[in-house]
């Protein structure tokens, strides 16, 4: 059951609006990103990634990446090979929002007489990290992510849409603009 509900989260990771997605990004300022010519893709399994549980997320997640580094000139070879190495991992996390509307107002009959109108929510926010490392210093040289509220998005390729769109807003920040 536990593993279902995971796999049921994880599924829906990125299914909010891409306007509502939240991008950070971190690089080596030193990094020529001019010299990655090829890219290939962590093939192995990251312990602790969200993704691990959900194989069809995962796996849109890598072709949204692969299409993505293709656009930006980049080809995909064979790890031993490639310039870059990416390795992609996604976790979720509960939050909490309070809202406080401040006092009341009405006589003893109303629905908050004389007292606070506090509104609590619950939601589930989801972030996708996309790591590009030096493969021949193995470093880590590029850093983006990608954060959202979790919301269901109904079908697949609603779901390939939204994914296709998130990374893509990640990877938008790379190469770097010196």
């Amino acid at each position: 059951m536990i593993k279902y509900i995971l796999m049921t989260v994880i599924t829906l990771i990125f299914l909010a609006g891409c306007s509502s997605i939240s991008v950070t990004n971190d690089y080596n300022p030193s990094t020529d990103f001019s010299k990655y010519k090829t890219f290939a893709l962590y093939k192995g399994t990251i312990e602790g990634s969200a993704l691990e549980a959900a194989p069809l997320v995962k796996k849109r997640v890598m072709e949204a990446i692969t299409n993505e580094m293709i656009t930006k000139g980049l080809t995909q070879t064979d790890t031993s090979d490639a310039d870059l190495i990416i390795y992609t991992q996604a976790g979720t996390t509960e939050k909490m929002n309070v809202t406080d509307y401040g006092y009341g107002y009405g006589g003893w009959w109303g629905p908050n007489p004389y007292g606070r109108n506090i509104d609590v929510s619950y939601y589930t926010q989801g972030s996708l990290i996309i790591d590009l490392a030096d493969n021949s210093k193995d470093e880590l040289v590029w850093r983006g992510i990608g954060t959202a509220v979790i919301q269901d998005r109904g079908t697949p390729e609603e779901r390939q849409q939204f994914i296709d769109d998130a990374v893509a807003k990640i990877l938008s920040q790379y190469p770097p603009e010196k």
